[in-house]
């Protein structure tokens, strides 16, 4: 491709390069936002309009457009749809309806022991048809190997003093990191995971119907397990996961490993714990207080037995 010219991450810009595919948009109907490596456009009627910025960001953008695509043709779970792909690498995309409220929906599970194992019902049966739909031969080294989420050892030890001088529970997260990583070498069965399935890249109905899934950046080639990380929760009851479980296995998935998905979900608590860097303790980088934080790394180790 010849040296290609970004688009500028303003409306005027924006509504010119939808114009120029026939889509005429008010430029005071747009919200920008900026993401790594691109921005993204909010427009009216469910549409969503994503650039990139640089070379690592069309990239990006290239492999989401690509494991959307696959999604479409061979699931039957709503994802947001590619109607237009310009040359210079943006994109427009029809957005699942309705919105997400992660925070709503995580209240609602943990206080409805019903709802959270009709919802995890749901998600199972959506996982298995991603992990079994797409056909192995669509996948490839297009996909990530692994996700970026969490951050390698090294950087997650250099941060955690910043948070906590708690050493014994540094310690701790530090061995559960390390063990995470090992256990990252000896993945030989893959799929094509979302690695970042919670209720903050999905839109849930009233009655715990999963109305879509967004937000495959992460889309990797790897462990069905982490597709499953974030559905344990930090509460006692674990309805939403244990029955995310027994549909996905019912649904012709592989056996999931509890012990695996534990761990996975330690390591995930430890590096947004590290990630709090200077953070004021009510502070939420994350969505979470430095408490909140803090309880779900506690409980997290527990469980993965550390």
């Amino acid at each position: 491709m010849s040296e290609i010219e970004w688009i500028a991450p303003n409306p005027t810009a924006v509504t010119a390069a939808l114009a120029s595919i026939g889509v005429a948009i008010d430029p005071a109907e747009i919200t920008l936002l900026a993401r790594d490596n691109r921005f993204v456009a909010r427009l009216p009627c469910h549409r969503i309009a994503w650039f990139p910025t640089d070379q690592h960001g069309l990239q990006r953008l290239a492999r989401e457009a690509h494991a959307l695509a696959l999604i479409e043709r061979h699931c039957s779970f709503r994802a947001p749809r590619l109607t237009h792909r310009s040359v210079a690498g943006w994109q427009l995309r029809e957005e699942v309806p309705g919105t997400a409220d992660p925070f709503a929906t995580y209240h609602r599970v943990r206080d409805d022991r019903r709802l959270a194992s009709q919802l995890g019902g749901n998600l199972g049966r959506l996982l298995a048809d991603q992990h079994l739909g797409i056909p192995s031969a669509e996948l490839g080294d297009w996909l990530l190997p692994r996700p970026s989420w969490p951050s390698p050892l090294p950087q997650v030890a250099a941060d955690l003093p910043r948070v906590t001088s708690d050493g014994e529970l540094i310690d701790r997260a530090l061995t559960i990191l390390a063990r995470s990583e090992t256990a990252e070498l000896e993945i030989t069965d893959r799929v094509l995971a979302h690695t970042d399935f919670g209720f903050h890249n999905m839109v849930v109905t009233s009655e715990g119907a999963v109305a879509g899934v967004f937000d495959y950046d992460e889309a990797s080639l790897t462990d069905r397990h982490y597709d499953f990380r974030y559905l344990l929760l930090d509460t006692e009851d674990e309805a939403l996961f244990t029955a995310a479980v027994e549909a996905y296995e019912a649904a012709g998935g592989q056996p999931i490993d509890l012990g695996r998905v534990r761990l996975l979900n330690a390591a995930a608590a430890v590096a947004f714990l590290a990630l709090r860097g200077d953070a004021a303790p009510e502070e939420k980088p994350a969505g979470r207080t430095l408490d909140e934080d803090l309880r779900w790394v506690r409980m997290a180790l527990e469980r993965a037995g550390s």
